[in-house]
């Protein structure tokens, strides 16, 4: 089955109506039209091929003012989506070389490494894996911290992601250390 455009997803919805404006707000398109006597709005976020929000109303005025709330709506989420990015990439630009990233993943049990940023080009960093020092708590949990003296495997290289991290492998994605003790299990 052939996958449908957003242009003939509204040529659908649009059939048999009259007035059809397109207004393009903050990267997302606001289609408005007319149809047996009520007034349609939708709104397509983004890339995406369906509507975000569809609705009809009586008059042009309560379309008019449900659009502009929905428009409160997408600046909001456009500010907060802007302001969490620059604050990752203020997290993103502290990643030096001697910076410590750890990551944190396990099903059953918390597995922790530490990395060491050897060097930094642009947005690729030169990563070697570190060991730790652990404390225990109990026979198979307890806490850790990094231990730059023992280096484990070869250096590699990965890129910083959007979200000031990097992604190791499938399961790991490291982040930058904040110096406290973070906690492991194991149940072996």
């Amino acid at each position: 089955m052939k996958k449908r455009t957003r242009q003939e997803v509204i040529s659908l919805y649009t059939q048999g109506a009259t007035n059809i404006n397109n207004e393009d707000f903050e990267g997302n398109l606001i289609v408005t039209f007319e149809k047996l006597d009520c007034f349609y709005y939708m709104v397509f976020s983004g890339r995406k091929i369906n509507p975000a929000y569809y609705n009809r109303t009586i008059s042009e005025d309560s379309r008019a003012e449900k659009i502009a709330g929905i428009k409160d709506v997408l600046n909001k989420t456009a500010e907060k989506k802007k302001e969490f990015f620059d604050n990752r990439k203020k997290i993103a630009d502290a990643i030096q070389e001697g910076t410590v990233l750890y990551s944190s993943w396990g099903y059953e049990q918390t597995n922790i490494n530490f990395y060491l940023v050897i060097s930094r080009t642009n947005s690729t960093v030169t990563l070697q894996e570190i060991g730790q020092n652990r404390e225990y708590e109990g026979q198979d949990h307890g806490t850790c911290t990094p231990n730059k003296e023992i280096l484990r495997g070869e250096p590699f290289q990965k890129r910083i992601t959007k979200y000031a991290s990097v992604k190791i492998n499938e399961v790991q994605d490291a982040s930058k250390y904040d110096g406290s003790k973070l906690s492991w299990s194991s149940w072996y």
